[in-house]
């Protein structure tokens, strides 16, 4: 665990320096506006950066609003669909649907592109951080081996950095292309959480592994 956490502390400038690389380049293939700027932040430099979204005008947004209530009923009546996927939707859509009836109401949603873009990056390096920890001492809990332990942290590290760099690009040109009411969908949905779940997934094979391992230990001993 504590080598995992010096690899991520070694490497953590070089990844946020390709976050920040593969921002630009989305951006920039995107045609959109954006400017780069340094932001210290705990022993690294983060670059965050505005860009330019589009402006929504009060007709958008109550066609937001309703399309979304529209899809909130379909889905809270229509009892065909699977429930899981019910509730992912309707989650979606109270989130950009409150978020469009804010801009209706306040004019602006409380952050702009810079703000945006410092959350993200900020988020992305204390995840590193702080997984090998959590997945270390959550791990610590079962009777994994020693190898098992440390593949459970180096596939989830590995996982994560590799999927926050392209989830920023990515957050980055559909916010260019739908403005600033993605904003509170992505980060809360697809943000932080996305990062949790295939920790979940990981750890659910990992302990596939481990119940066959006792299951057969229980069968060589259980003469006695």
């Amino acid at each position: 665990m504590l080598l995992v956490e010096l690899a991520v502390f070694l490497l953590a400038q070089r990844c946020l320096d390709w976050m920040s690389e593969f921002a630009t380049f989305v951006a920039a293939h995107e045609g959109m506006q954006f400017r780069p700027f340094p932001d210290p932040f705990l022993f690294a430099t983060t670059h965050p950066m505005t860009f330019a979204m589009r402006h929504s005008d009060w007709i958008e947004l109550i066609v937001v609003m309703i399309v979304c209530a529209i899809v909130i009923v379909v889905f809270s009546v229509w009892t065909m669909i699977a429930a899981p996927i019910r509730y992912f939707v309707n989650l979606n859509a109270l989130l950009i649907g409150g978020a469009a009836l804010f801009l209706l109401l306040v004019g602006r949603i409380g952050y702009d592109s810079a703000a945006f873009s410092e959350l993200m990056v900020r988020t992305a390096l204390l995840t590193w951080l702080i997984m090998p920890l959590f997945v270390g001492l959550f791990a610590s809990l079962f009777p994994f081996s020693f190898l098992e332990r440390i593949g459970f942290i180096v596939i989830t590290v590995a996982y994560d950095v590799p999927l926050s760099i392209v989830r920023y690009g990515l957050f980055v040109a559909i916010l260019g292309k739908t403005s600033s009411i993605a904003m509170t969908d992505l980060y809360l949905v697809f943000g932080p959480l996305l990062d949790a779940i295939p920790i979940i997934c990981f750890f659910s094979i990992f302990l596939v592994r481990v119940a066959r391992s006792l299951e057969a230990r229980r069968a060589v001993w259980g003469w006695l």
